[in-house]
């Protein structure tokens, strides 16, 4: 692995998808987004379905991308040297660009980590990543902060695992959503669909 660049975080982080990734790296992303441009999804839906199912609404929100960006937490181990949250068993990691995290929402060692940015990420090995992490077949990959973003959604699962938000500058694209998984997403601090 060859790091491209190491820098101190801005405010933000532009992605392809248009959503700017902000500060606090945390769901608090999905509440400050207005409504018509976000919708979330509880991961018990998907631990249901399985791989199937988690694979069809992937290539939803993928759908002739060949290839998304990944953002994730990194996390020293005690030589202070990075780890990737086993990502190398699913996808083949180039370079990336690092970017430290002050958030006082994680659980960091002594207040430091860092976000990795990947760019050009297979769908199919981001996909497989995914299953692991919805599945809990790693551990370590569903309690890291993981998002996708692809050039109209930025995917953000929950670092606790129950939840996946769904965040689009373009509300054509939730509406999208909400209406092909109507009845199944969350609607706890949304209105649901009349």
């Amino acid at each position: 692995m060859t790091r491209l660049s190491t820098e101190l975080a801005t405010k933000c982080i532009r992605t392809k998808s248009g959503v700017l990734l902000t500060e606090p790296w945390s769901s608090s992303m999905y509440f400050n987004a207005p409504m018509e441009n976000r919708v979330r999804f509880s991961t018990d839906y998907f631990r249901e379905v399985r791989v199937k199912g988690i694979r069809k609404f992937m290539h939803h929100l993928t759908m002739d991308e060949p290839t998304v960006d990944l953002f994730l937490s990194l996390e020293y181990n005690r030589k202070n040297k990075y780890l990737t949250n086993n990502l190398s068993k699913r996808i083949h990691i180039v370079k990336w660009k690092e970017h430290k995290l002050t958030s006082e929402e994680f659980d960091l060692d002594e207040g430091f980590a860092k976000i990795a940015s990947i760019k050009n990420v297979a769908v199919n090995d981001a996909i497989l990543y995914t299953i692991d992490a919805l599945l809990y077949k790693n551990d370590r990959a569903s309690k890291a902060l993981f998002m996708i973003d692809t050039s109209k959604y930025l995917i953000h699962f929950g670092a606790t695992g129950d939840v996946i938000n769904i965040l689009s500058t373009d509300p054509k694209n939730i509406e999208y959503l909400k209406m092909n998984y109507k009845g199944i997403f969350d609607t706890f601090y949304d209105a649901p669909l009349n």
